[in-house]
């Protein structure tokens, strides 16, 4: 399934990461409650360390609720049902 995995630091230092499917309006959201447990999903989900380590350093920078977007990719549905991602 093609989608847009964004995260996002929450005021409480939470991590949130959110799936969306491009050109829908459906989006799933999980919170978790330390940066390791979010980069543990990320890099389940099939992104390269390396980018999810970018993309985490960056959002160290960022104030809290600004998402930054991953690129378009293509994760199958049942991988992102077992994190509970429900589109």
């Amino acid at each position: 399934m093609l989608v847009i995995v964004s995260v996002c630091r929450l005021v409480d230092n939470r991590v949130e990461i959110r799936v969306a499917r491009p050109q829908h309006k459906s989006t799933s959201g999980q919170n978790y409650p330390s940066e390791t447990e979010a980069r543990a999903v990320l890099l389940n989900l099939g992104i390269s360390q390396e980018i999810v380590d970018s993309y985490l350093r960056l959002l160290a920078e960022m104030g809290a609720n600004q998402q930054s977007k991953f690129p378009h990719m293509d994760i199958p549905q049942h991988e992102l049902l077992s994190y509970g991602f429900r589109l």
